[in-house]
């Protein structure tokens, strides 16, 4: 018996890209919908999405991006399973977004409920399971540190805006039902500024993607 590695085609390496690029639609939701607002403002009426709908949209496209990612990943990146909690947050927060959707209630005006706030939680968890994605990439062939170090810090202040986030949220609760007025500066924060810069790491990483010509999955063959 004899095994060989065999070369990753061009199919391959543009699945991979693809993937990371669909991965940064919900870091990028906010800065879409501005622009999808600047270029046409009744676009989102005429489609009759509301944000909670703009953001499931989002995040079913990362969600089958980090899917497309992990299939392709298992063959080239020995630290593939790194991308997994990812892939199951971003499924979570879709099954949670239509939770929201199906009561009937807007996310950012309306009394904040259990559903709501997962919403908050599962975005915030986004970034640091994004620097395990990238930590997934490390020296396969590029150094990830300026993703790393970049994803490591969004994820530092994701957690603290997080903490901030629940305690607006409490602290409105006990003062009667809280509402998204309690902690909207903390998520227009991570929502204009952090998750975008995360999302231009996906985006450049998309671009400039490279392979090391192999898999990891050998192919074995008999020979007698």
């Amino acid at each position: 018996m004899k095994t060989f590695v065999v070369e990753i085609y061009g199919d391959d390496l543009m699945r991979i890209k693809i993937a990371l690029a669909l991965m940064s639609a919900i870091f990028m939701m906010y800065w879409a919908l501005m622009l999808i607002s600047y270029i046409r403002y009744s676009l989102i009426t005429t489609l009759n999405l509301s944000f909670i709908d703009f953001i499931n949209l989002m995040s079913i496209i990362s969600f089958l991006g980090s899917v497309l990612f992990l299939v392709e990943a298992r063959k080239v990146l020995p630290r593939w399973y790194l991308a997994v909690p990812l892939s199951i947050s971003l499924f979570i927060l879709v099954i949670v977004n239509f939770w929201v959707i199906f009561s009937g209630r807007e996310l950012l005006s309306d009394h904040i409920g259990i559903a709501e706030t997962l919403v908050m939680l599962f975005m915030a968890l986004l970034s640091p399971f994004s620097a395990l994605v990238f930590l997934s990439m490390n020296r396969h062939p590029d150094s990830m540190n300026a993703y790393l170090a970049v994803s490591s810090v969004a994820s530092m202040l994701s957690m603290l805006l997080l903490f901030f986030t629940l305690s607006g949220l409490s602290h409105a609760l006990s003062r009667g039902g809280p509402t998204f007025d309690a902690v909207v500066a903390f998520q227009a924060f991570y929502w204009l500024i952090v998750m975008p810069v995360i999302g231009i790491c996906f985006l450049v990483r998309a671009i400039t993607y490279r392979n090391s010509g192999i898999v990891l999955n050998p192919v074995t063959i008999g020979s007698t």
